[in-house]
C-alpha cells in the first residue's frame, strides 16, 4: 500500500511526435535507440458518466506494448522476447483533475502453445515503475523505455484527457515498487494501490516471454484501472503472436538437443537480424541493448563465446480470438463468462488492498455475490436445450437483470 501525500500537478499534453534522446545503436543495416521498440501497439478507452446540472465525470486509460528484440538463453533453449509495457490513467469532473483512480494493475497471459511458452519478470528496480510514489528507486527509465512511456501518453491524450505528465515528468515521477504480485508461467499479474484515489497515474513494466525455437506462442496483455463510480476500466485486452525464427532447416536441427543459433544458416540469420556478439564485445553491447539481467548473468557464467540476439523475428498484435456463436444459447453462455471475468477482475484487484476501506468491501461484497448468481445462471442455461427458444430468452432476461 502505498501512503501518499501528493503536490499539486502541473498539466502538460507531451508531443505527438516521439523521438529518442540517446544516442543510436548500428547492427548491419539497422540504426535504432536503446529505448526504441522493433513493434509497438497502443489500446485506450474511457468512460463518461453524468450527474444533475451537466456535470459529469471522465474516465481515461491507455497503454503501449513495445517488443524490444530476443535473446537466446542456451540453458533454458529459449528465446527470450523482451517487451517493454507503459500504462497511463486519469479522471476528471468537469474537465478537471478529480482523484477517482484507486488501482492499478497489469495483466499479462499465454493464450496459445503455452507448453512452449514461459513468461517471466525479476523484482529488479529496472523491471517496474509507477508514478505518483511515496518511495523507491529510480533506475533511470528513459533509456530503457523512454519511447514506449511516450506512446502511452500520446494514446491517453489521443482522448482528450489532459495526462499530467510529459514525458519527462513522467520519468522523473516514477519510482520503482509494486504491491501485489503474481508470477507463474503463463501468468504475470502487477498491481499498484493507494491508499488515497489519485488523479492520473503511470506504470511501467518489462517482461520477458521465453519461446521455444520454431515455435510460435501467443500472449495477451491488459492495463487496468479501478475506483469509486466506474469500478473497472480496462484500456483493453491486445493478443500478440510471437514467432521464434526456425531452428534450422533440417530435422536434425530442429531435434538436436545442442542446436543453437550459430547453426542456423546465413541466409536464415540474414532473414531474423541475428546478432553474433563475441564475449570480448558482450558487456558493451549488453548496455547498449539493454540485455536482461537474467541473460547477462546466465552468459558471463558460462563457458559460450557468442552470445546471440534476434532484432527481426515475427512479433505482431493478432485479432481477439473469436468463439463461433452457433446459437442463441452460445451467445448467453459467452455474455455471462464476459460479466464473470470483469467481477472476477474486480474481486481480485480491491481484495487484495492492504488497507480495505469501507467502499472497497461493499464492491468487493457486491461482485462476490453477482458472481455467485452468474455461475448458477450459466449452470441453467448450459443445462438448456439449444431449441428452447423460450426458456433461453428467460434466462437472457435473468442474465440481464444481473448485469
Amino acid at each position: 500500500m502505498n501512503s501518499l501525500l501528493r503536490k499539486p500537478l502541473k498539466r502538460t499534453i507531451s508531443a505527438l511526435l516521439v523521438t529518442s534522446i540517446f544516442s543510436t545503436i548500428l547492427f548491419g543495416n539497422h540504426a535504432f535507440a536503446a529505448d526504441q521498440p522493433v513493434n509497438h501497439t497502443e489500446a485506450s478507452n474511457s468512460f463518461t458518466w453524468n450527474e444533475a446540472g451537466n456535470n459529469h465525470y471522465d474516465i481515461y486509460t491507455a497503454y503501449s506494448i513495445g517488443f524490444m528484440g530476443a535473446e537466446w538463453s542456451s540453458s533454458r533453449r529459449a528465446w527470450g522476447f523482451n517487451y517493454r509495457l507503459v500504462g497511463t490513467g486519469a479522471s476528471r469532473y468537469n474537465d478537471k483533475a478529480t482523484s477517482r483512480i484507486r488501482i492499478a494493475s497489469f495483466d499479462i497471459k499465454g493464450t496459445s502453445n503455452t507448453s512452449k511458452l514461459a513468461l517471466w519478470s525479476t523484482a529488479d528496480s529496472k523491471y517496474i515503475g509507477s508514478a505518483p510514489e511515496s518511495s523507491g528507486s529510480k533506475p533511470g527509465y528513459s533509456s530503457l523505455a523512454g519511447a514506449v512511456i511516450g506512446f502511452a501518453i500520446t494514446a491517453i491524450n489521443s482522448l482528450s484527457a489532459g495526462y499530467a505528465w510529459s514525458i519527462v515528468g513522467l520519468v522523473d515521477a516514477m519510482r520503482s515498487t509494486v504491491d501485489d504480485v503474481i508470477s507463474t508461467d503463463n501468468r504475470l499479474w502487477r498491481k499498484w494501490d493507494w491508499s488515497s484515489d489519485i488523479s492520473d497515474t503511470g506504470q511501467y513494466f518489462w517482461f520477458i516471454a521465453d519461446v521455444e525455437p520454431n515455435q510460435t506462442a501467443q500472449i495477451s496483455t491488459e492495463y487496468m484501472i479501478f475506483g469509486p463510480g466506474y469500478e473497472l476500466l480496462s484500456a483493453g485486452v491486445r493478443y500478440r503472436n510471437l514467432e521464434a525464427g526456425s531452428a534450422g532447416k533440417s530435422l536434425a536441427a530442429k531435434t538436436n538437443e545442442n542446436w543453437n543459433p550459430g547453426m542456423m544458416s546465413v541466409t536464415e540469420k540474414e532473414k531474423y537480424g541475428i546478432e553474433e556478439i563475441p564475449r570480448e564485445q558482450f558487456d558493451k553491447r549488453a548496455k547498449e541493448l539493454n540485455i536482461s539481467s537474467r541473460s547477462i548473468e546466465e552468459f558471463t557464467n558460462s563457458d559460450e563465446d557468442v552470445f546471440y540476439y534476434a532484432h527481426d523475428f515475427k512479433e505482431y498484435e493478432v485479432s481477439q480470438p473469436e468463439i463461433a456463436a452457433t446459437s442463441s444459447k452460445a451467445d448467453l453462455i459467452q455474455e455471462i463468462n464476459q460479466s464473470l471475468e470483469r467481477s472476477s477482475k474486480i474481486v481480485e484487484a480491491f481484495s487484495t488492498n492492504e488497507v480495505l476501506q469501507e467502499e472497497d468491501q461493499a464492491i468487493i461484497e457486491k461482485h462476490t455475490i453477482k458472481i455467485m448468481k452468474l455461475k448458477e445462471l450459466l449452470n441453467k442455461v448450459q443445462s438448456l436445450n439449444e431449441e428452447d427458444s423460450g426458456a433461453i430468452n428467460a434466462q437472457r432476461k435473468a442474465f440481464q437483470n444481473e448485469a
